[in-house]
């Protein structure tokens, strides 16, 4: 239900923004706002779940608004995202020192406040430098391999994502977004309990993304 009402909240935000501005499509960019949805795939890990790689694909769904700030700022724009993200981790079993295998799925919601700075990349053109804040909460968590079953139990329902990407405008209403991004704290709900599954005493979010923008402005 959660996972629901959070893609119909992402809808109906791309509806909104979508249409406040194709009447706004035709002003200067300096201080306006701008909406645009995005959809990308994510290749992710848990740091400090004893598996490594980017093993875990996984998807980022919603909607990115920003604000254009003047050409004198050390800033282009602030922007704000609110995306539907699927994240986790995955290890195969292996024959030759029978590891188990575990796949875990962790879907969540995510909000960033990011910071775009646009630069001149000689033949690449212009380039958006991105780097944010995520606000995350945590909808559903599962490992499907039976590993760890009470996986729910250890994960905390809040967390922060630090993000850092490079942006390039593909066409004229696409833009192309490479991302990278990592947990600035712990995602178990208490640390302090030992736990077999995380020999370390804490995890992390790891992930690389690709995401497309669709452009209905200038």
């Amino acid at each position: 239900m959660r996972r629901k009402a959070g893609i119909r909240l992402i809808g109906t935000l791309t509806f909104f923004a979508v249409s406040s501005l194709q009447g706004q499509a035709e002003q200067g960019k300096v201080h306006s706002f701008y909406g645009r949805p995005m959809i990308g795939v994510l290749a992710s890990q848990i740091d400090g779940d004893q598996a490594s790689g980017y093993n875990k694909f996984g998807y980022q769904l919603g909607m990115a608004t920003g604000f254009r700030l003047s050409e004198e700022r050390k800033l282009d724009a602030i922007e704000m995202q609110f995306c539907l993200v699927e994240r986790g981790s995955r290890r195969a079993f292996d024959p030759l020192t029978m590891v188990n295998a575990f796949h875990i799925k962790a879907q969540q919601l995510e909000l960033q406040l990011a910071g775009v700075k646009n630069v001149k990349a000689g033949r690449l053109g212009n380039l958006d430098l991105i780097g944010g804040i995520r606000f995350t909460r945590l909808l559903k968590i599962e490992e499907t391999e039976g590993y760890n079953p009470g996986i729910a139990n250890d994960y905390a329902k809040n967390g922060v994502i630090l993000q850092f990407a490079m942006g390039y405008r593909a066409s004229e209403r696409m833009d192309l977004r490479l991302s990278w991004d990592y947990s600035a704290i712990t995602l178990l709900s208490n640390p302090t309990i030992f736990n077999p599954f995380y020999a370390n005493g804490a995890v992390y979010h790891n992930g690389v993304g690709l995401t497309a923008m669709i452009r209905f402005d200038n």
